[in-house]
């Protein structure tokens, strides 16, 4: 009973583990929403054949001979290949085909092919929030998009949604995130921080030339005076 009671266990936890893996495991090809995808049919089809396309369990075309039953017949191509226009997310799906000859004998397992229909990703913001010394910076990206980052067009170490720096080190860096997905990538305008400014030299500047300006202005009045004297 206790070694039953082990192999029962097991089979749950592999269930359970075969359940927790994302639905995007075992994609064989990605398609952004709204696009087009045709799934290739692997197979020369003769007139006589009839042809079945399936969505995981539901068989969403069948066309005996050249006469269709289910479905549109521009729902595939001369080569009996699948045509999906405006892709929803719903079309996502194992896809997969089956021939029969004319005298009812199969085509044997032809290949299926597991879709994936993902939104494009949104271009994304940058925000700067300044914590006494160090700069964050945040990118908005999606749960499941990837990041990276950019400091004046180089790529950084980084991949996360925040990206921290010692202000003093990146005073006029710009920064910018890109975000991906297996369909479509966009990259944000690029930020600087405004925690601590940059030093401004110009007041001594200002200062230097008023200097100058007055000594140039008590040279004229000696001259001046000079001159008067004699």
């Amino acid at each position: 009973m206790a070694f039953s009671s082990i192999i029962i266990a097991v089979l749950l936890l592999c269930l359970l583990a075969s359940g927790s893996i994302g639905p995007q495991a075992d994609c064989d090809v990605y398609a952004a929403t709204g696009s087009n995808f045709t799934v290739r049919l692997q197979h020369v089809l003769k007139d006589s054949d009839s042809l079945r396309w399936f969505q995981d369990e539901n068989q969403i075309f069948y066309r005996r001979s050249k006469q269709v039953i289910r479905g549109k017949n521009y729902d595939v191509d001369s080569t009996g290949s699948l045509k999906l226009t405006q892709l929803t997310k719903d079309k996502s799906g194992r896809y997969t085909p089956q021939v029969h000859r004319a005298d009812g004998t199969s085509a044997g397992d032809l290949p299926s092919v597991r879709l994936c229909v993902l939104d494009p990703v949104q271009k994304p913001k940058v925000t700067v929030t300044c914590d006494k010394t160090k700069v964050t910076f945040t990118c908005d990206a999606g749960q499941d998009e990837k990041i990276e980052w950019f400091m004046d067009g180089e790529t950084v170490a980084e991949k996360e949604k925040t990206l921290t720096r010692p202000a003093e080190d990146v005073l006029n860096a710009r920064f910018s995130c890109n975000v991906s997905n297996p369909v479509s990538s966009e990259i944000s305008q690029p930020v600087q921080q405004d925690c601590i400014k940059p030093s401004d030299h110009s007041g001594i500047w200002i200062a230097v030339g008023i200097c100058i300006c007055l000594v140039v202005i008590l040279v004229i009045i000696c001259c001046v005076q000079s001159r008067w004297k004699k």
